[in-house]
């Protein structure tokens, strides 16, 4: 369980790490965004928000 609760904080990390990256990027590219960049970017931030539920989740039943 514990290998499970560092692959999910390290796979957690990773995808709020590109979610910022790309967010800034699109922000502040000044070109125009393309609709299929936008939703590859919407996936990626939806992925790093159930896989922080997922590491939250499990990080709660450990400790309690």
């Amino acid at each position: 369980m514990k290998m499970l609760e560092w692959i999910m904080v390290i796979v957690t990390g990773l995808l709020l790490f590109s979610t910022v990256v790309c967010g800034l990027w699109l922000r502040f590219s000044g070109q125009k965004i393309e609709a299929s960049s936008l939703d590859f970017h919407m996936i990626v931030g939806l992925l790093a928000v159930a896989a922080t539920v997922v590491t939250i989740i499990l990080l709660m039943i450990r400790k309690g």
